[in-house]
């Protein structure tokens, strides 16, 4: 009897073990299911977010319009309004807002390309631009996440009675190298601007070729999809003023660092540069970045800014034991890292939604 129960003991260890590795199996695929749904349903609505500003802007201005066209028929008088038509549109390596630079020209290797509307702007339009080395671009905050927002921006009545009005757009913002302080919009180059129409932005980038009707840069920092509404050359003579200085909370140089948002150290474990180099392989071709060495080290750039949020800092602050997943969408290619006080870790790569 004896014999027999050594005989079958292996079977059955076995058995059990084949068991443990089916379920644990299981739960796996069930793991891996749940996540993919969930950056499903995360890409789909920020598709859906995207598509709501758009369509909400479009009404926005719509009833502006009819507003100020009663206004102007009662009053007898007419304010000055002006609508931009965009000439082209920015491809850029920032397909969201997180990640994208805070100012331009921090992040060296951010490539874009201007792409001109031909039925709007002829390419020799361009003509005599690849003399100069850098130019500014005027553009459309399209991505704000105030636009279209009803009642964002109204003059409307103080409630005095007495028909004085007042505006509701956003005076003061929390400043991220402030760590949350608060100053005034206009001190600042946030995207919330007091025209929450159309909020313009500047930025100066570099030149590095134009083609046709297309403009290739670096230093970029707009998301892609953005708005072009004119580019104009960097003149260094009445441009650049020497003298010029700024608060210390801004810095009058990049050595000055950011402050809270200064990062010490960037690092790539050996499984995150290797995820890393072959995500960057795989899509070689489309990619804005000649080989993945130059790749890594402009996700090295981006990263060495804290890209979080003020709000995402204190959170990760009130969760100061538990590691984080942080994700980063540079150049179609998901990025995870992890970070540690001032020390960032990139682990490795994730699916793209």
């Amino acid at each position: 009897m004896w014999f027999a129960f050594d005989a079958v003991a292996p079977s059955i260890a076995l058995c059990v073990v084949a068991a443990i590795a089916y379920v644990l199996g299981a739960r796996s695929t069930r793991a891996t299911a749940l996540a993919r749904a969930r950056a499903s349903e995360r890409a789909g609505r920020t598709r859906a977010e995207k598509r709501l500003r758009e369509v909400s802007l479009e009404l926005e201005r719509a009833r502006r319009c009819a507003r100020r066209t009663r206004e102007d028929a009662r009053t007898g008088s007419s304010d000055a309004s002006y609508d931009a038509r965009p000439i082209g549109t920015f491809a850029s390596a920032f397909d969201r807002r997180t990640g994208t630079p805070r100012q331009g020209n921090v992040v060296p290797l951010a490539r874009g390309r201007v792409e001109l509307e031909r039925e709007w702007v002829s390419g020799a339009a361009l003509d005599g631009l690849e003399e100069f080395t850098h130019c500014w671009l005027i553009y459309v905050f399209h991505a704000n996440t105030d636009l279209g927002r009803k009642g964002v921006g109204e003059v409307v009545d103080d409630g005095r009675g007495r028909g004085q009005r007042r505006t509701t757009a956003r005076a003061k913002i929390r400043v991220p190298r402030l760590n949350g302080e608060k100053r005034g919009c206009l001190a600042t180059r946030t995207p919330h601007r007091p025209c929450n129409s159309c909020p313009i932005g500047l930025s100066l980038v570099e030149i590095l070729r134009v083609r046709g009707t297309s403009l290739d840069v670096a230093g970029a920092d707009l998301v892609d999809g953005t708005p072009i509404l004119d580019i104009k050359p960097y003149v260094p003579y009445s441009d650049c003023i020497p003298s010029a200085r700024a608060p210390n909370w801004v810095g009058n140089a990049l050595e000055d660092g950011d402050g809270p948002l200064t990062v010490d150290e960037v690092s790539f474990t050996a499984v995150g540069e290797a995820a890393i180099r072959a995500a960057w392989h795989a899509r070689e071709k489309s990619s804005m970045y000649e080989s993945a060495d130059e790749f890594i080290a402009f996700v090295t750039q981006v990263l060495s800014r804290d890209i979080r949020s003020y709000h995402q800092r204190l959170k990760a602050c009130s969760n100061s034991q538990r590691e984080v997943d942080w994700r980063v969408s540079l150049d179609g290619i998901v990025v995870i890292y992890r970070q540690a006080g001032k020390a960032i870790e990139v682990t490795g790569v994730g699916e793209s939604t």
